[in-house]
């Protein structure tokens, strides 16, 4: 989650006004779009297409424009809110493995299929 916070936060500061990032954000399907995705004052959501790849995990690619210069004695108010319901959101994106791993265990076969 860190990793967000620092990614959006630096590309609010270095992208030029209009600027786009572009970046693949794992998800499963209990992610909500509207809630889970990180998020910066100074960026606006574009787009988001979303690719399964497994029944429970899939990805996001996300574009983000730059629509407001960035004010370095906001910083710490712009990495606080990046994500709208705090370290809930961060976890969906944050522990993908564990919780994919856990709803494999919850799997009728998955003791045969470890052994």
């Amino acid at each position: 989650s860190d990793v967000m916070s620092d990614l959006l936060n630096v590309a609010a500061r270095t992208l030029k006004m209009g600027g786009r990032l572009v970046y693949v954000i794992p998800s499963l399907l209990d992610f909500d779009e509207n809630e889970d995705l990180p998020r910066h004052e100074c960026l606006r959501l574009v787009s988001v297409c979303f690719q399964p790849l497994q029944t429970e995990l899939g990805r996001r690619t996300v574009t983000m424009e730059k629509i407001k210069e960035y004010d370095e004695e906001k910083r710490s108010l712009y990495l606080e809110n990046t994500w709208l319901n705090g370290a809930k959101s961060a976890e969906k994106v944050a522990n993908i493995r564990d919780r994919l791993l856990e709803a494999a265990k919850k799997k009728p076969d998955y003791e045969e299929k470890a052994a």
